[in-house]
């Protein structure tokens, strides 16, 4: 988190970043002390137990005050894309292991409601470290901005219900408050790339360079390449070409170290309590001690994580009297390779796409995110990037703060790409008229009072998979409505989309996605201007009233969310909503 005042001012405003993250979330420069936790850090674990189901407590618990023995909720992040199609990077056991445990939801709570209660929990305390160091009256009468990071890879409908559940836990709810929301490599890269623009830094960035972003977090891994575009006076950057990523974090190993155990032990680890082997858990700490130090040296030793109190007889496999899970140095290779192969497939795919596309050289690779203090990880990339042009990988110094950072910065100094790319093609279906010697693409709308051959399920895209955008990028969808005077108006169309290279051009092909009902009301006092006209209505048998507008799909807007506007005689008239697909 970061603050650019001490006193009160309309001209000024407190800036927020939060990292709202799998298994940790982080808010510096002015917090690094958390309720629970005697020493000094920069993160608090994303996890919550709920009085509902913990007797020992008075009220909900959270971060470093969830204790192993309380029932808690971890990795909820993962379940708010729960829609999306599985991706060709993602965890192939995610999908699988929401009933086991290691992601599970109270009987009481959705993935959104338990991502409020955390957020909740968040804005209180940060609300009152604020009043502590400036004053109640500066707080009350500062203005707050916010600035929470999302994963670039994230559904429409995932980036909608975490912004829709951090205005819920209080986010933005004061008067002359907002909140946003920016991509997570994007606001690594606005750290990174504002460190290296510094003249006097080590190794500086100069124009046309290209800087690949890669943050590995806990449940995602997002990979972006920018060019700067400038350094001096101020820093330019624009997104190269479209950004690849997957659900392949540092939880994809703690599931292969779970995998491992099962294959082992069987029933004496599969029918353990969650406390003792869920996330938070004794056993757990321990195996993230393992992960961290895993690859720092040449050191071949056999691991022991616990305790753990397994039914099973002592074995190479397992201490029974210290109770300790004993892991050789190639179970720790089985566990991280699968991940670590992910990750420079993505990376790699990158790269070869600068080429091809933008015949671009990848400069450097920045590694960031909580993952990125993996040694391990460090090592098998240094070795990717020597053995694919001797790419130079750099780290920085505390990773996992580089994308809290940068969300801070978005907004107190306004640093964003002038331009990014769209990572999916965005469109809506159209009824097109069939007539002799005209293409169905030129011709006009299908009119509901007409009786003519049409292709109902034809898409009409708006805008193409890696098309360039700029903030506020809008495409238009020029609609027609029946109307009584008097009567409001509700007004309802489907927006789609793909991922495929080539847009398919209907919607019926199984790789088209429903993103959701975009729906329009007008009131009843409604002035519906000069387009208004009568038409008969054969069905009917009389004439009704049609009026024209135009609904405006913007794309790249400040907050990186989709918004929607209705447009009247060249005038903006109404904002539009979107009800996401629940199938």
């Amino acid at each position: 988190m970061s603050s650019d005042q001490n006193q009160p001012s309309t001209a000024h405003k407190i800036i927020v970043g939060i990292d709202y993250g799998t298994t940790f979330s982080d808010d510096i420069n002015i917090i690094s002390k958390w309720p629970g936790e005697q020493h000094t850090s920069w993160k608090t674990p994303t996890r919550i137990a709920y009085v509902q189901e913990n007797p020992q407590i008075s009220k909900n618990r959270w971060g470093f005050e969830v204790d192993p023995k309380l029932i808690s909720y971890s990795w909820t992040k993962l379940l708010l894309d729960k829609n999306a199609t599985v991706g060709e990077h993602d965890d192939p056991a995610l999908s699988k292991v929401a009933g086991s445990g290691m992601l599970k939801l109270p009987a009481f709570r959705q993935a959104a409601d338990v991502c409020e209660d955390f957020l909740r929990e968040v804005y209180t305390y940060v609300s009152g470290k604020l009043r502590q160091k400036l004053t109640d009256f500066t707080f009350e009468n500062t203005p707050m901005e916010y600035w929470i990071t999302l994963p670039a890879i994230w559904s429409d409908e995932a980036k909608d219900s975490t912004l829709a559940a951090a205005r819920r836990a209080g986010f933005g709810n004061r008067t002359g408050d907002e909140v946003f929301t920016i991509a997570e490599p994007e606001a690594a890269a606005i750290a990174t790339l504002t460190r290296f623009s510094d003249p006097n830094s080590l190794n500086p960035i100069k124009p046309n360079d290209n800087i690949l972003i890669c943050d590995c977090g806990g449940g995602t891994i997002d990979i972006t390449t920018y060019v700067i575009t400038q350094v001096s006076p101020h820093l330019g950057f624009d997104e190269l070409h479209i950004g690849v990523g997957g659900k392949c974090g540092a939880t994809y190993i703690d599931r292969n170290l779970h995998s491992l155990l099962s294959k082992r032990f069987g029933s004496s680890f599969d029918d353990l309590p969650f406390a003792q082997k869920g996330p938070g858990s004794r056993f757990m700490m321990s195996f993230e001690r393992c992960k961290q130090k895993f690859g720092l040296s040449d050191d071949r030793d056999t691991q022991e994580i616990g305790p753990i109190r397994l039914d099973a007889p002592d074995s190479e496999y397992y201490d029974e009297l210290e109770r300790f899970v004993k892991l050789t140095y190639e179970d720790m290779q089985t566990i991280f390779d699968p991940v670590i192969s992910e990750i420079t497939s993505l990376v790699g795919k990158q790269v070869n796409e600068a080429k091809a596309k933008k015949n671009a050289t990848i400069d450097r690779i920045v590694l960031v995110g909580g993952f990125a203090e993996s040694q391990y990880l460090n090592n098998a990339l240094q070795d990717w990037c020597w053995r694919n042009g001797d790419i130079t990988l750099i780290c920085p110094e505390r990773p996992q703060s580089a994308v809290v950072l940068g969300a801070a910065l978005r907004g107190l100094e306004g640093i964003a790409p002038r331009i990014k790319h769209v990572r999916r093609h965005y469109g809506i279906s159209l009824g097109m008229v069939f007539r002799e010697g005209i293409d169905p693409e030129d011709s006009a709308y299908y009119d509901l009072m007409d009786k003519r051959k049409v292709c109902r399920s034809r898409m009409k895209w708006l805008i193409s998979k890696g098309d360039e955008v700029v903030q506020g990028t809008s495409r238009a969808v020029a609609c027609e409505q029946e109307y009584s005077p008097g009567v409001e108006i509700l007004y309802e169309a489907v927006l789609y989309s793909c991922s495929l290279a080539d847009a398919p051009e209907y919607f019926t092909h199984p790789r088209v996605d429903i993103v959701g009902s975009i729906k329009s009301k007008f009131e009843t006092n409604f002035n519906f201007g000069p387009q208004v006209r009568s038409v008969f209505n054969a069905e009917a048998g009389k004439l009704v009233h049609k009026f024209s507008f135009v609904t405006e799909v913007v794309f790249g807007d400040e907050g990186n969310n989709l918004t929607f506007k209705n447009i009247v005689d060249g005038n903006v008239v109404s904002t539009a909503d979107i009800e996401f697909d629940q199938r």
